[in-house]
């Protein structure tokens, strides 16, 4: 015999009202949840805390000012009715010394290191068949890939010195370094970028029969442009959101010309305690240092 059983109803913080729940039972006793709600009741005015924005000044959803741009890698004209995708991965170096004026100074901290083998261990443990490794032509994106390449053991990563690390269009917000940085190298650095650009991120090409999982180490800020210039989102947005240490960002190319993006900046492989976003502090900066030269 079937009935239906109502559990007692129970009152959830200040701001939500009774939450019920009716199951259903069988003679077999098997339980099936037959309706369950919630209700949140909204804030009063008369709440004193509530902050009241200026209902005139708020934001509203913003719309693309253009439709999509289907020949915006300049190859529509490859377009195949094949299903074939090409999967980009962009890893972001470790933590590394920056108090240097040197390139070939600004290697990996102890942390970097640890980060650069948590994601070697993800990727290998991810069981994708990479069929392309590449790294930026700075210290820490090469240390950083000789480390991952001990798990995935490629003979050859190749090098390109266009994935290094610069400022690759004057931001909107501008951030506090802007000013500085755009006299007289921003329009070589976005130029260098976009040659970066449409050399790995593109789809794939109409001689592809099966899909593609390539690997870029480099750096932040390419990875932000990156991220922006395929998902035609515009190119000042670049510097909005960061990225953790040897985070990885997965984008997606179809042969059509679609691009989906399956995570930017996922850093789960990395435990919480040994994740990190910016420099070193001095005084752990200096510790490496003097440990390198004893």
């Amino acid at each position: 015999m079937r009935f239906l059983v109502k559990l007692a109803a129970s009152t959830v913080g200040v701001l939500c009202t009774t939450a019920s729940a009716y199951l259903l039972v069988d003679e077999k006793k098997r339980y099936g949840v037959v309706f369950a709600a919630t209700v949140v009741q909204s804030p009063t005015d008369s709440n004193i805390d509530l902050v009241k924005p200026d209902q005139q000044l708020i934001s509203t959803p913003i719309r693309s000012n253009e439709r999509w741009n289907w020949n915006w890698d300049g190859r529509h004209s490859e377009m195949s009715k094949s299903r074939v995708v090409r999967h980009i991965y962009l890893v972001r170096h470790g933590q590394y010394l920056t108090r240097t004026k040197f390139e070939d100074q600004k290697q990996l901290t102890e942390l970097g290191n640890e980060q650069a083998d948590w994601a070697g261990r993800a990727l290998v443990e991810s069981k994708i068949s990479f069929t392309r490794f590449v790294q930026s032509g700075l210290i820490r994106a090469i240390q950083t890939a000789s480390i991952i390449n001990k798990y995935l053991k490629f003979k050859k990563i190749e090098q390109d010195i266009d994935l290094n690390e610069g400022f690759p269009f004057l931001p909107e917000p501008a951030g506090r370094f802007a000013d500085d940085v755009a006299k007289g190298r921003l329009e070589l650095e976005t130029d260098r970028m976009e040659r970066a650009f449409h050399r790995y991120i593109h789809r794939p090409p109409p001689t592809q029969t099966e899909d593609s999982h390539e690997l870029i180490v480099c750096h932040a800020n390419v990875i932000r442009y990156f991220v922006c210039r395929a998902l035609q989102i515009p190119a000042d947005a670049w510097l909005r959101f960061n990225l953790f240490h040897c985070s990885i960002t997965h984008l997606v190319f179809t042969a059509d010309g679609r691009v989906i993006c399956y995570g930017i900046g996922d850093v789960g492989h990395v435990p919480q305690e040994r994740r990190s976003i910016r420099r070193p502090s001095r005084d752990q900066e200096q510790q490496q240092q003097q440990s390198v030269t004893a």
